[in-house]
């Protein structure tokens, strides 16, 4: 955070946006400009200059660039400065010590008219203190600002300053804002904000929305394709307005900006000529990917990589994903802390997400905590599951051990309990259920095959290619085509072409044989025994040899 003199913003119809720094590294004049800085820093110090010899330099940069660009990279570098003053060899004569013996002597004979008297003042406090008449002039101011020397400057690269001021820049901004309204993606990254709105004692509330700060992906955390926003009151908004409110709420910008996915807007107010005026500002990740830069990266690449807050999640996860294949493209997904779930304005981050085809069950494990946390986990629950609140479809598993009876007696087909392990049964009977519902929703979609390929139609195929569940995909085709095809390992396979396969067929007891008539019509191999026993046919095994198959004819 910048002091507010050193603020840089630009204004447009009604809405201010922080003047931030190229990223145009290596070549751009910002870059050019903090790299300058950056070197007479690290020169200064190295001569032990003072910061006054330090400041003569810096000005001359003033005429040649943005003032408030200088100051601005000259406070943050300072910031990475330690100036102290002089070391000497008394450890007695200290600046303020000698100050006050100049003033005394000087009261006594008079004031200095001459530099001669000058000298004869200096000259008898010298002799005081037992120190040269060189050291009472250097020690003299020596605690001054412009005096103290740079020993220690922690330096930095030009493009990770730039970026640290753009980032003070925003911070700035926030310090006169009536209003604030931001979004990040992902529980994980809602925990972390949120906690630092709670620690910085910030007033917020959660809200679902339409319209502001837009989900673009449309993944957002209502369970119907919605969003969440965080609605903070800004400091000049409030009746009695504080400079540690203002600081506290620019302290919370670096967690919202440090995360993969976020969106801000809010009001600015600012003085101008015809007195106070209101501009609205709104920045997101996309909008400022060449001025800032996400600081908290994803804590795990995949599923695997995890840790889980306890065993009882990680071994939850680990059965679901026995009964789920990650790796099908519109099958039951997985995922851990998604957006919040919104009680009262405040957040309810579920454990975890499954997803299908744009449904959305959460799922929350209630172990055994404080009596304090229980009782204000079912508060929320309660809320959640108010027959006015159809927001979110959300199961929760309770530790049958808890002392805290009222939240199994919020919704009891919603809750269930477990001792050790989270049985997964009701989860399953759950997803099911809203399998059929998906099903029956998309049995009206229209198909439309390849008509070069209706002798073999993958069911598989047509539902990736049409965005559809393979139950409902084959309930359409059948319904499209009745009597027309026999399914058979996943495929339909024309009555057309069954006939033919059935002529060939003719004479032949051999599995592997009948195996090789199926393969010339491209049948695949994993339906050949399938197709066979719906052309009527038995397969008869005497071991595990194929060869050794036969198949015989079933009578009429």
């Amino acid at each position: 955070m910048l002091s507010s003199e050193l603020l840089r913003t630009k204004i447009s119809r009604g809405k201010i946006t922080p003047l931030f720094c190229t990223t145009n590294f290596g070549n751009g004049t910002d870059y050019e400009l903090a790299n300058k800085l950056i070197v007479f820093f690290t020169n200064a110090q190295k001569n032990k200059q003072c910061k006054g010899n330090l400041l003569q330099n810096i000005g001359l940069l003033e005429s040649e660039y943005d003032y408030k660009l200088v100051r601005g990279f000259f406070a943050l570098l300072e910031r990475r400065s330690i100036f102290r003053r002089l070391n000497t060899s008394s450890s007695i004569a200290t600046p303020i010590l000698i100050r006050q013996k100049l003033f005394e002597e000087s009261s006594k004979q008079g004031l200095a008219l001459s530099d001669s008297q000058r000298q004869d003042i200096i000259q008898k406090v010298a002799d005081q203190m037992h120190i040269s008449s060189e050291n009472v002039e250097t020690i003299m101011w020596s605690d001054k600002d412009e005096n103290l020397l740079l020993t220690q400057f922690d330096t930095i690269s030009p493009k990770d300053l730039i970026l640290w001021y753009n980032l003070s820049l925003f911070q700035t901004l926030l310090f006169k804002c009536t209003r604030l309204e931001f979004y990040v993606k992902g529980g994980l990254y809602w925990k972390q904000v949120l906690r630092n709105v709670k620690r910085y004692g910030l007033m917020y509330n959660l809200e679902y929305y339409s319209k502001g700060i837009s989900d673009d992906d449309g993944d957002g955390g209502d369970g119907s394709g919605g969003s969440i926003k965080c609605t903070l009151e800004g400091p000049f908004s409030l009746f009695k307005m504080t400079d540690r409110y203002g600081t506290s709420m620019a302290k919370l910008l670096p967690s919202i900006v440090g995360t993969p996915t976020w969106k801000i807007n809010g009001s600015i107010m600012k003085k101008t000529d015809d007195g106070q005026k209101i501009y609205s500002f709104e920045l997101s990740n996309e909008s400022t990917k060449e001025f800032l830069r996400s600081t908290i990266e994803s804590p795990y690449q995949n599923e695997d990589d995890y840790v889980y807050d306890s065993s009882t999640e990680a071994t939850f996860a680990k059965r679901f994903h026995q009964h789920f294949d990650q790796n099908d493209k519109f099958g039951w997904k997985i995922s851990r802390e998604p957006d919040p779930l919104i009680a009262d304005g405040k957040a309810m981050i579920p454990d975890f997400l499954f997803e299908r085809f744009g449904r959305k069950v959460y799922f929350e494990i209630v172990g055994f905590w404080t009596k304090e946390y229980l009782d204000r986990k079912a508060a929320k629950l309660k809320v959640l599951f108010d027959d006015d609140n159809k927001s979110a479809d959300l199961l929760v598993a309770v530790n049958s051990e808890l002392a805290c009876s009222q939240i199994e007696t919020i919704s009891k087909d919603k809750i269930f309990t477990f001792q050790k392990d989270v049985s997964i049964k009701p989860i399953l009977e759950h997803l099911k259920k809203i399998d059929a519902e998906i099903i029956e929703e998309k049995i009206h979609t229209k198909i439309k095959l390849d008509e070069k390929n209706l002798d073999l139609i993958s069911i598989k195929q047509v539902a990736l290619e049409n965005s559809l569940p393979e139950a409902a995909t084959l309930k359409i085709l059948l319904a499209d085509y009745p009597d027309e095809y026999v399914i058979a390992g996943g495929y339909l396979v024309s009555n057309k072409k069954i006939n033919i396969m059935k002529n060939n067929l003719d004479g032949i007891s051999k599995f592997v044989e009948a195996c090789k008539i199926l393969t010339l019509q491209k049948i695949p191999d994993s339906c050949h025994a399938d197709l066979l026993s719906k052309m009527d046919y038995d397969v008869v095994w005497e071991d595990l040899d194929p060869n050794h198959a036969k198949i015989s004819k079933r009578a009429a």
